[in-house]
């Protein structure tokens, strides 16, 4: 993987370099503004002060192997103690900056992190998804560090800044009387009252009235959040992923949620072990009166259809709010481990499985595997999430094999075995998923008279009604196909078919001989429900294997 080295600090001796990989931030900016457009909100802008603070501080957070919102002076590539000091440092005039920070750290070298899994990380945590959320900051900069010696440290900082407030910082000049406002610009001037609050007025009043997450009909959604800074659970180390209101001050500003629920949809089964953060009822006080979060204390199931509703008074009405998501299914055959000792018994044909462990009192997370057993050798494990173990079985034809976690945090161990046998029957693979795995039978079809686009759709489904095969530099077979985003950040086909008696007039995408996939123009629509779209190039890389798998390395926005 290519990698871009940041300044070296050579200060007391050779410092770490910090890097960062470009694609992997140039995929944070425009995750970052997919996360925005599914909420119905706007985007941001890329500041480049803004971006020069947050990679600063990124470097110092990987070159110091630290973590947090503060320097220390006197620190190698230290440039303030804050994130508005660390901004003005940049050139940034503006010190209403936030910033979000997310880490990762390993015993290894290896760097599996991406800006994706990171921006999904934070938006599981009830803060941070507020900051990302934000009804007055429209500009953001992003900066990426990693080391890699002695061990892998990675930090991903997010800069958000308000666009007006840094302009009136920038040439404002204050008449000599009525309300104003200091200590809002680098270096302080006085900002008139009424200017201050129109620049945040206006990026309230583009954004929606009520912002809800996850949002309807989202079908990717994290079963569990874990820990947080502060943290707003801190009697809790999992719980389930919070369900979150934000009310936008522009149009409220006396509001009261008197009911907050939630549902498994299929069975209309209430989770009644729930805690509703507030104003008044959040620990750390970070939450205003136009904000509300339902923790479900206990993890939610994974590839389950839940339903939130909600009900709200102002002084004027009530209303009630009603809204649909779906947790993401790990793309394998899941078996749960409920009771110790327990027996798993899979079919012969199972290259690969998942093993869900619930958390209890005892036992929390798993922090480390071992195994014994016929062929245990033969056997990969990995974690999907602390609670959640992949195993692979390539090459195994029979056999058994024990498992050991331990949960080194509270010193217990969890035993189960799995048993490979010919009667077995192995569980439904979670729907969400099975397509993007399986292909299916071709089929014949037709391209329209009018060449239709290629599209993708805001949740990452990708239509190609028609593509050039090239099995020579001028023999080419035309296929349609349709691809959906992976939980490994790829492009999975779903099905594809050949096309007969193409026509059309629009610049067809082909797929080489090496099965490298080159899309020339493709319709990105990133709001659900919307008209609006981006026009995309891009190029895709064939991962060789069983599913049919292609990775994107290379796009560009041509409108």
């Amino acid at each position: 993987m290519k990698y871009i080295v940041l300044a070296l600090a050579l200060i007391g001796g050779i410092a770490q370099a910090a890097v960062y990989d470009p694609n992997d931030l140039s995929q944070a900016y425009i995750y970052l503004n997919q996360v925005r457009s599914q909420a119905g909100m706007t985007g941001f802008s890329q500041n480049p002060q803004l971006e020069t603070s947050a990679f600063n501080h990124a470097k110092y957070l990987a070159d110091n192997f630290t973590s947090g919102h503060y320097e220390s002076e006197g620190t190698p590539g230290f440039t303030g103690i804050k994130a508005s000091n660390r901004a003005a440092f940049a050139g940034y005039s503006s010190l209403f900056v936030s910033e979000n920070i997310s880490d990762s750290y390993s015993n290894s070298t290896d760097d599996s992190s991406t800006s994706m899994e990171s921006i999904d990380d934070l938006m599981s945590a009830i803060y941070h998804r507020f900051g990302f959320l934000s009804f007055d900051r429209n500009e953001v900069g992003i900066g990426i560090g990693k080391v890699f010696e002695p061990n892998f440290y990675g930090a991903y900082v997010y800069n958000m800044g308000n666009i007006g407030l840094n302009t009136l910082c920038e040439n404002h000049i204050f008449p000599g009387f009525g309300t104003y406002y200091s200590n809002v610009c680098e270096p302080d001037i006085k900002i008139d009252g009424t200017a201050f609050k129109n620049a945040q007025q206006q990026v309230q009043d583009n954004n929606p009235n009520i912002v809800l997450w996850p949002t309807d009909g989202d079908n990717n959604v994290l079963p569990a959040f874990e820990e947080e800074s502060p943290d707003p659970l801190p009697d809790y180390s999992i719980s389930g992923y919070p369900i979150s209101i934000q009310f936008n001050p522009s149009v409220f500003t006396d509001v009261n949620v008197t009911k907050f629920k939630l549902y498994r949809d299929t069975d209309n089964l209430e989770i009644v072990n729930t805690r509703l953060l507030t104003e008044s009822s959040d620990p750390n006080g970070k939450f205003s009166n136009l904000e509300y979060a339902l923790f479900p204390l206990d993890r939610l199931d994974w590839n389950t259809i839940y339903r939130a509703e909600a009900e709200y008074t102002t002084s004027s009405d009530t209303n009630q709010l009603v809204w649909r998501f779906k947790t993401r299914g790990v793309g394998l055959p899941l078996y749960t481990v409920r009771n110790e000792g327990d027996i798993i018994e899979i079919p012969l044909t199972t290259p690969a499985l998942a093993i869900y462990v619930p958390p209890t009192t005892r036992f929390l997370q798993i922090n480390r595997i071992s195994g014994s057993g016929l062929g245990i050798s033969e056997l990969e494990t990995d974690f999907i999430d602390g609670n959640t173990l992949r195993i692979d079985l390539s090459g195994r034809l029979n056999g058994e094999a024990t498992f050991t976690l331990t949960d080194t945090a509270l010193g217990s161990e969890r035993h189960f075995t799995i048993k490979i046998t010919a009667n077995a029957v192995e569980p439904v693979i979670d729907a969400t998923v099975i397509e993007a795995t399986e292909v299916n039978t071709p089929e014949v079809v037709n391209v329209p008279e009018v060449c239709e686009p290629v599209t993708l759709t805001s949740g990452l489904e990708l239509h190609i009604p028609a593509l050039k095969f090239m099995i020579t530099s001028s023999q080419f077979i035309v296929y349609w196909a349709n691809l959906r985003v992976t939980n490994d950040l790829q492009f999975g086909v779903i099905e594809f078919g050949a096309v007969e008696n193409p026509v059309g007039t629009c610049e067809l995408p082909t797929l080489s001989s090496e099965f490298d996939l080159h899309i020339p123009a493709l319709q990105y629509t990133p709001l659900l429900g919307s008209e609006a779209f981006w026009t995309i190039q891009a190029d895709l890389k064939f991962i060789p294997g069983d599913p049919l798998l292609f990775e994107v390395i290379e796009f560009s926005k041509l409108r």
